[in-house]
């Protein structure tokens, strides 16, 4: 049982069909592709607990697997494991990982492990005023709770001065938000590190970048994910290979401390970390599989996730086949998503995009009678892939004949233009 509604659940549930299981699957939405592939989909909020495990008593799944945050925050995989269902994703308990990034971060701090962040929360706006007007560097300002990728504002690109930060802070507090953190900036590039997690055993997945950010060149609001580019086992070009293996280690350290506490991990997780002249930074935890990143990956994968999570389940520990390619992901998105998006409705020509050699993954959409109802997320992810990055972006080349409607996407994830600006970054900024 497949329990979301994203791209994210599309891919996870493409996975676990590979292997020839059946899957039901339950989200909000009537996801096409995951009501193509599902023996029977429920049409359910996947965030009411009582609903979903009113369905997993109906279904009597052999597996279920949890697709978004939301979900673990509301105790949708605490119910179900009571209930006797083998269930790989983390309890609510663990999940607070992602759920309260303070917590991380005390964790981090009290297990002396390395890659942490200088960090500060405040649940009064004085206090935090007091401690801004104190610092020496650059911050950021992260809520404590779930954002979706999206919360999070930093100094020099959503606002440029303290004053105007510590506005935006008064702001927040102002309109209910119950705890910040302060955070100093970090400069680098970005990574993010998924794994498959059970107890003591942790077993790492390709690299992949997220092009967080709305617009063309990394510019504009953040957003849930525009696209990403996974390069398979050799790793980001502009990635130091000593740092993923710094923060492989940083993520085992987690996990160990966690188990050591009592409060064991299953299921997906994935550090997002940014690679900086002082080596890995974590920036936060994600109790699931990213999104994006789970497309990127899923696919580089051979073995089904089903099999891989049943395996770990059983106490063995497998060796995934990998993919030796490049893939890349790009999301179609309303326009103005990021900031103010406006849904539209959409129509797609599966046939043209498969014989471009693309691969669909529906989001956050509705199926309507012959189009799709946008909604204030991101609609559909296409990837393509090949052995380099000159075979695989020209598959994208005219993929507006297949999509009728208003959408965005951006056009330079993944292009060679683009991995050199990195490059460059990276090579100044290390040897600076």
């Amino acid at each position: 049982m497949v329990i979301g509604g994203g791209g994210r659940e599309n891919a996870i549930a493409l996975s676990a069909v590979s292997s020839n299981n059946s899957i039901y699957s339950i989200s909000h939405n009537n996801n096409p592709g995951l009501i193509g592939i599902s023996k029977r989909h429920f049409k359910v909020n996947e965030n009411d607990k009582e609903a979903v495990l009113s369905v997993a008593k109906r279904v009597k799944p052999d597996l279920v697997l949890i697709g978004p945050e939301d979900p673990l925050s509301n105790g949708v995989s605490d119910i179900l494991i009571s209930q006797g269902f083998k269930v790989f994703a983390p309890t609510s308990k663990a999940a607070k990982l992602e759920t309260s990034k303070s917590f991380l971060r005390n964790f981090m701090k009290s297990h002396y492990i390395d890659g942490n962040v200088e960090s500060q929360s405040f649940t009064d706006f004085n206090e935090l005023n007091k401690w801004v007007m104190g610092l020496d560097y650059e911050f950021v300002l992260k809520p404590d709770g779930l954002t979706g990728g999206k919360g999070v504002l930093v100094q020099g690109n959503h606002f440029y001065t303290k004053e105007e930060g510590l506005s935006i802070a008064k702001k927040l507090f102002e309109n209910g938000m119950n705890k910040l953190l302060v955070e100093r900036k970090l400069i680098g590039e970005e990574f993010s590190l998924q794994a498959l997690v059970y107890y003591d055993k942790i077993i790492f997945l390709p690299v992949v970048q997220d092009y967080k950010r709305a617009g063309e060149n990394d510019t504009g609001p953040n957003t849930g994910g525009m696209g990403s580019i996974s390069f398979s086992e050799s790793g980001l070009p502009f990635i130091p290979k000593s740092h993923v293996e710094t923060a492989k280690s940083i993520m085992r350290k987690i996990m160990e401390a966690m188990h050591s506490e009592g409060t064991p991990y299953v299921g997906p997780i994935y550090g997002q970390f940014m690679s900086t002249k002082l080596g890995p930074k974590l920036i936060e935890i994600n109790a699931r599989f990213g999104d994006p990143e789970a497309i990127n990956v899923l696919d580089l994968m051979d073995d089904s996730i089903v099999d891989a999570s049943i395996k770990l389940m059983e106490g063995n520990t497998p060796t995934l086949n990998i993919k030796n390619q490049i893939n890349v992901v790009r999301y179609i998105v309303p326009i103005g998503y990021g900031s103010d998006p406006k849904p539209s409705k959409l129509k797609i020509d599966e046939v043209y995009l498969r014989r471009k050699g693309l691969k669909i993954f529906y989001a956050s959409v509705d199926k309507k009678g012959n189009y799709l109802q946008q909604t204030r997320s991101r609609s559909i992810a296409l990837l393509a892939k090949g052995d380099s990055i000159n075979e695989i972006i020209p598959k994208f080349d005219g993929m507006e004949n297949a999509i009728a409607g208003n959408y965005y996407y951006r056009r330079d994830i993944g292009t060679f233009e683009s991995i050199e600006r990195k490059n460059k970054f990276m090579k100044d900024l290390l040897s600076s």
